[in-house]
């Protein structure tokens, strides 16, 4: 499963999940073993479980952001694809984030389409992002260093993302290939 189909949040996590499982596992038995053999932790065998903290620590971080995350369900995914009139095609990209530096922003679907991008926003609105402007800002600043910047729009239902969706013409062609650029650049800016 590559980033931008269905279901890769969840994917993603459940290896998360397993590195973080086995990682720990490796330090447990790693120091119970250096313990328990040699009476002491003051041995050349205790530097696996040294080593292997680090990038546990790394997976449990990455875990922790993407916990929460929400991808669409079942039945919102299935009527994406058939009520948008080009779905199932390249253009729709699902369970897309962006990093900053403030925060990690999640979106269960993004439409790329003929200079114009749509972002589905489900999450609850906090304190750092209290609306949709402020939320269509901070990715404003993601893209900012484009040459020819895209419309950016955001909505807050399946429904509104679909009407919005309908709206996009064919695509010409000066933007089959920078629209599949900015989907490249997504998957660059997020987990």
């Amino acid at each position: 499963m590559e980033k931008g189909d269905y279901g890769y949040i969840e994917k993603y996590k459940k290896r998360l999940l397993i590195s973080i499982i086995v990682l720990g596992l490796i330090i447990i038995l790693g120091v119970f073993f250096s313990v328990a053999v040699f009476d002491t932790r003051k041995n050349l065998f205790i530097l696996l479980p040294i080593l292997t903290s680090l990038p546990f620590a790394k997976q449990l971080v990455s875990y922790i952001l993407c916990a929460n995350f929400k991808p669409l369900s079942k039945e919102e995914y299935e009527l994406v694809n058939h009520k948008i009139s080009y779905g199932g095609s390249d253009d729709i990209v699902y369970d897309i984030s962006l990093s900053r530096y403030e925060g990690i922003l999640f979106f269960p679907a993004v439409i790329v389409r003929n200079g114009r991008i749509i972002f589905l926003y489900t999450d609850k609105f906090k304190k750092k992002y209290p609306d949709m402007d402020s939320i269509k800002k901070e990715i404003e600043k993601s893209f900012a260093n484009q040459k020819k910047p895209y419309v950016i729009l955001v909505t807050g239902s399946v429904k509104e993302f679909i009407k919005k969706a309908n709206t996009l013409k064919e695509p010409g062609e000066e933007f089959i290939s920078r629209d599949k650029k900015m989907r490249n650049t997504l998957f660059e800016l997020g987990v």
